[in-house]
């Protein structure tokens, strides 16, 4: 009797760990567009309803409007961005309304579900990069339990439709732990944006060069 009884709560722990907060539930008949599809054939999907999450890399308060520029992340079975895998690009999301910076700060981890719009040419830095654009249906913001600095997420340039030549351009990659002392670095490459679609690199994490703030 006791087993059967730990086995029920098992199952229903495990139930509530990969269910999707209720505002990012959608109907399992839905289809879900991917990351790639919409970096790839953007027309084909337009309209489109995804489901991503990623960390804040900027908010840009327009006046009816917020735009968010997110690095994308893989969620887990219950809706929270895999912030520890790599990042295989960046998007934008469109909020109506104004949404404070001081409550979404750059590195908090977001997930939305979006109706996709197509793709925008835009900059992250100097460099130019094409971000797959969306707005928003419903969106949620996790726990502060990790933030992660996207000041160092860069990307590789590739050869598109825009005539930009392929030059290497690393920075490196910093996730930062919730209590501030922990600092992780790596170098990765990324696609420059949409259209082309390389194979993602795993980020690399070296000890070696872990910052300590205190120092």
């Amino acid at each position: 009797m006791n087993i059967r009884i730990c086995t029920l709560l098992v199952a229903l722990f495990l139930f509530g760990c990969s269910t999707f907060p209720d505002k990012l539930q959608l109907d399992d008949t839905t289809p879900l567009i991917t990351y790639e599809d919409a970096a790839s054939k953007a027309e084909e999907v337009k309209g489109k309803i995804l489901r991503w999450g990623g960390a804040i890399a900027k908010v840009e308060n327009k006046p009816d409007s917020t735009v968010f520029e997110m690095v994308y992340y893989p969620l887990s079975g219950y809706g929270r961005p895999v912030s520890g895998e790599e990042s295989i690009g960046r998007y934008r999301i469109v909020v109506n309304g104004f949404m404070d910076p001081m409550v979404y700060q750059v590195g908090r981890l977001m997930t939305f579900t979006a109706q996709l719009n197509g793709l925008e040419k835009g900059l992250v830095g100097e460099h130019e990069y094409v971000f797959p654009t969306a707005t928003v249906e419903a969106y949620y913001l996790w726990k502060n339990v990790q933030r992660i600095d996207v000041r160092g997420v860069h990307v590789w340039p590739y050869q598109s439709w825009y005539g930009h030549y392929p030059l290497r351009y690393n920075r490196s990659l910093i996730i930062r732990g919730s209590n501030g002392n922990n600092w992780h670095r790596g170098n990765t490459t990324r696609p420059s944006g949409a259209t082309t679609y390389p194979k993602p690199v795993k980020v690399m994490r070296d000890k070696k060069n872990s910052i300590d703030p205190d120092n």
